[in-house]
């Protein structure tokens, strides 16, 4: 067999190799993209009384879930009447972002990516301020205070897509069910819970996966580096050194990251008829 032959025939197998390796790569992140989006989470039948206080007492102070881009732990249960939904927001970047806009929460009861019945919370009445403001977080009292202040803010929450409920701001002490509270833990990390009934979401095949929404409002911006070397300066929604946690202010990174993400959610108790 000659040289040339051989030569050639290398050089064919390295073009083969070559043009195959993209569709390979393309389809094994197609299917790990896959497997992470039909990923199904099961609730837990609660036992117990869930108490919605933004405190995480009834989650044995433990979420099992996790997403990377809003650095949310977070978990669903479920009784014959209700949905239970938790969450920690374990970025204080993410703070001023949530103060400004809220988080939304939406299901699709087909299990399609599709934005049905949608929950808003929390949502900060602006015009509340306090009489005599803090201006130093020089200990936790004061830490406290301002958390304090912030959750007294949250008066309302807001719905859209639901049959039974207009469109628009709804009391937190209201007549549909729907309940829902904020809190900071020991971390300063936000605690978000919040409940659902059933016959709000007109759930009809209970062994259909919900298809689940979680966002933090607002425009897709770049991720906070965190730099012990810098102060907090004056933030858009509070005064100065007012961080309800950050201790310093974030600088950017180019990195862009989403504020949403899709997962779908298994009932473990059939709705009451």
């Amino acid at each position: 067999m000659s040289k040339t032959f051989m030569k050639t025939t290398s050089i064919r197998s390295g073009i083969i190799f070559f043009s195959i390796l993209p569709i390979f790569l393309l389809s094994h992140l197609t299917t790990i993209a896959q497997s992470k989006a039909d990923q199904i989470i099961n609730s837990k039948r609660v036992n117990n009384l869930i108490k919605i206080d933004g405190k995480l007492n009834d989650w044995a102070d433990s979420l099992h879930n996790y997403n990377e881009n809003t650095r949310f732990s977070y978990d669903l249960k479920n009784d014959t009447g209700m949905i239970y939904l938790a969450i920690k927001s374990q970025d204080k970047q993410n703070l001023n972002r949530i103060v400004a806009r809220g988080i939304s929460f939406s299901f699709n009861k087909e299990g399609k990516k599709k934005q049905e019945e949608t929950l808003i919370y929390p949502i900060f009445d602006k015009s509340r301020t306090d009489k005599k403001p803090v201006r130093s977080i020089d200990g936790p009292e004061q830490k406290t205070r301002l958390q304090d202040e912030l959750l007294t803010k949250i008066t309302k929450l807001y719905v859209s897509g639901f049959t039974n409920i207009k469109d628009g701001a709804v009391s937190l002490n209201n007549t549909y069910g729907i309940s829902a509270a904020a809190g900071f833990d020991q971390d300063n990390h936000l605690i978000i819970e919040i409940a659902i009934p059933f016959n709000q979401l007109l759930i009809t095949d209970p062994l259909s996966p919900l298809a689940c929404f979680i966002e933090i409002n607002g425009i897709k911006q770049p991720r906070a580096v965190y730099d012990p070397n810098r102060n907090l300066r004056n933030s858009r929604y509070g005064n100065q050194n007012r961080d309800y946690g950050l201790d310093r202010r974030p600088t950017i990174d180019k990195q862009t990251i989403a504020t949403g993400f899709w997962f779908k959610f298994a009932l473990s108790a059939r709705p009451k008829a």
